[in-house]
């Protein structure tokens, strides 16, 4: 008796410790997306509010890092479906921008990392901190959208939602997906991704909740497109081992 008691203790705390750790994974990759949202709606015009968010960024960065270590450990076992190839080139991507951004932003931060004597090579960091801060913020949300099905099943949102209720989501989704393509266009965001340029756009002349509404589209469009494809590709492996 004593000892199934003690089972049932520790099967209680692993649960609860369980429920923590997931609970603190869902809150640094909602801040996480929140804080590449706001750093790269703040680029430019608001600059000592966008390097401390940069900071915040990195910070959460590496907390995400952290939390993933198991995942990183496990990287040598296992079959390498398509979804984990994307799911590590999303990583990947988004720990290298991370070490370009902190390597350009010693360079050309004026606020946050004053403190430091001035360093040379602006000109070749601030197209380094462009480069990295635009596909940062694309592998950013690539990784969220490539999690978000593991993110919904264990909110267990697939089972209690009504069929009414999902379909209502994913209109919504789809009406934000567009906008988030339109400005996708507008703000000519693949020219930034390729290097095409190195200036900001005529966009950030406009009020900071306008631009924060033209990242968040961009970034659900992302996320939707990576989580669609995710289930593309398990739904195209079923069928081909059904048949």
């Amino acid at each position: 008796m004593a000892g199934s008691k003690q089972m049932d203790i520790q099967a209680g705390q692993s649960k609860r410790t369980g429920k923590s750790r997931r609970a603190a994974h869902a809150v640094v990759g909602v801040l996480l997306g929140v804080a590449l949202v706001l750093v790269m709606a703040t680029a430019l015009i608001e600059e000592a509010p966008h390097e401390y968010l940069g900071i915040a960024l990195v910070v959460l960065t590496i907390a995400h890092v952290v939390q993933k270590r198991r995942w990183f450990a496990g990287l040598r076992r296992g079959r390498w479906s398509a979804v984990r190839v994307l799911q590590a080139l999303a990583i990947a991507g988004l720990i290298a921008c991370l070490v370009g951004q902190v390597v350009s932003a010693v360079v050309l931060s004026r606020f946050a990392l004053g403190f430091l004597p001035a360093l040379p090579g602006a000109s070749w960091a601030r197209s380094v901190h462009m480069l990295c801060a635009y596909w940062m913020f694309v592998c950013g949300f690539a990784h969220m959208g490539l999690q978000f099905k593991t993110m919904l099943a264990r909110m267990g949102f697939a089972k209690s939602a009504k069929p009414a209720v999902v379909w209502l989501l994913r209109v919504v989704w789809l009406a934000v997906a567009v906008w988030g393509a339109w400005m996708f266009v507008r703000l000519d965001i693949a020219s930034y991704l390729l290097a095409r340029v190195q200036f900001a756009s005529a966009e950030f002349s406009a009020p900071l909740l306008v631009r924060v509404g033209h990242y968040s589209a961009i970034a659900a469009l992302i996320v939707g497109v990576f989580h669609y494809l995710r289930c593309a590709l398990g739904y195209y492996r079923k069928s081909k081992h059904t048949h």
